[in-house]
């Protein structure tokens, strides 16, 4: 009997629930994870063997290209060390990378991980969650007014982690309640279904009481994208009530609770104050200026981009010469970022790493898998998670878990053909 799997899976467990609180145990597990990932213990007889070899990893990229391809994002920062200029500058932002790396070979090198599997390393995270919510709300009611008051300027109620990664993680694991009440999915019990059913429910309401933008958003268009996975099996009728009763809810919300009303009436204060010339200190007027600069230095070297090496001098200088500020912002939008970096060229390879797991034909079944990974491609435009370790580390676990699970049946499928 090898240990190497259930180590593995207990280990996707530790870093489903480290997502919400502990950014260190996050890359603890990660490397812990790899580690085992290609030593295999076995007992009766105990035998230990390291199978990281040159041939296996040769076999690996053969049999599962889909889950090597993200070790791309990876090389695009190690290669540019040969034109960095200033190399601790270039380490700083290429070390955190190797996880692109390490996460890719790890389960590569693991079998695939079964529904059951999959299912409890993600229900650990949605347990979590839940909990995590329960904490929220309850330092929100003890200061109730307080925090009112500040989502009228742009603040934010109390998270675990950063509000914004909060947001997206409640967000997909509304989307993962909502298909496993669908599809009756279950890891042990019958009950199970009016579980997920509730908690769907449960997540949904507490994204228009958190008020996030980007949960809230990501969370409608997980929506609709389950909606059209699901389309041809939904009556007419029934997707169309579905879908206005979907549209009623903002407004319902906008006149029932006052996170949200506060954070929409922000917003539009935000637009207006942006409109004016007079937005550099508002939230989504900086998201916006971010953008403008990402695009404006990175024109100016758009082939091979500004170099790990010259990124953050570059974005300095420019918010210095332009904008007059001491002070600068990442671009808050990957694609961006990766353009501002790497040019053209990158932003290619980029975009080639994100579509080609999308080109296997096991990649829309089941359909929460593919809408999780787009909904998380869908945060890339008014964020850049993954050059943050939770965004990395639920990009990575989420899309890893998901596609080693598909793989595993398309590859049992032709073995019986």
């Amino acid at each position: 009997m090898s240990l190497r799997q259930p180590i593995a899976v207990f280990l996707c467990i530790v870093m489903a629930v480290a997502l919400l609180w502990s950014k260190a145990l996050l890359s603890i597990a990660a490397v812990v994870f790899s580690f085992f990932a290609v030593l295999d213990i076995e007992i009766e007889p105990l035998k230990i063997r390291w199978l990281l070899t040159p041939r296996a990893v040769r076999d690996s990229i053969r049999s599962k290209p889909y889950l090597w391809v993200f070790s791309l994002f990876f090389l695009l920062y190690f290669i540019s060390g040969l034109w960095a200029g200033d190399l601790s500058e270039w380490w700083s932002l290429t070390h955190p990378k190797v996880v692109y790396l390490i996460l890719p070979l790890a389960f590569a090198f693991l079998q695939s991980f079964s529904l059951k599997e999959y299912m409890l390393v993600v229900v650990c995270m949605i347990v979590m969650a839940f909990w995590s919510t329960l904490w929220t709300l309850a330092a929100y009611i003890e200061h109730y007014q307080l925090f009112n008051n500040m989502l009228g300027y742009g603040g934010s109620l109390p998270t675990p982690n950063g509000h914004i990664r909060f947001s997206v993680i409640v967000a997909i694991c509304m989307i993962l309640c909502l298909a496993f009440a669908i599809e009756n999915q279950q890891l042990k019990y019958r009950w199970e279904r009016l579980v997920y059913a509730f908690l769907s429910v449960w997540f949904f309401a507490f994204l228009h009481i958190l008020s996030v933008r980007t949960g809230l958003a990501l969370g409608y268009a997980g929506i609709g994208l389950l909606i059209l996975f699901y389309l041809r099996h939904i009556p007419f009728w029934k997707k169309t009530a579905f879908l206005l009763l979907v549209a009623c809810i903002p407004v319902i919300a906008y006149y029932t609770i006052p996170t949200f009303t506060q954070k929409i009436n922000y917003s539009l204060y935000d637009l207006k104050q942006f409109k004016a010339g007079a937005g550099e200190s508002y939230s989504d007027s900086e998201r916006w200026q971010s953008w403008r600069a990402g695009i404006e230095v990175g024109n100016q070297h758009p082939f091979i981009g500004t170099g790990t090496g010259h990124f953050r001098k570059a974005l300095s200088e420019h918010y210095k010469e332009v904008y007059q500020r001491d002070q600068y912002e990442r671009p808050h939008n990957q694609f961006i970022n990766v353009f501002t970096i790497f040019g053209i060229l990158g932003l290619a390879v980029f975009l080639f790493t994100l579509i080609y797991p999308m080109t296997f034909p096991f990649f829309k079944d089941p359909p929460w898998i593919p809408v999780i990974y787009l909904m998380q491609i869908l945060s890339m435009m008014v964020e850049h998670p993954l050059d943050m370790v939770v965004g990395t580390s639920m990009f990575l676990l989420l899309t890893m878990l998901g596609l080693s699970y598909q793989g595993g049946i398309f590859i049992k499928k032709n073995e019986h053909h």
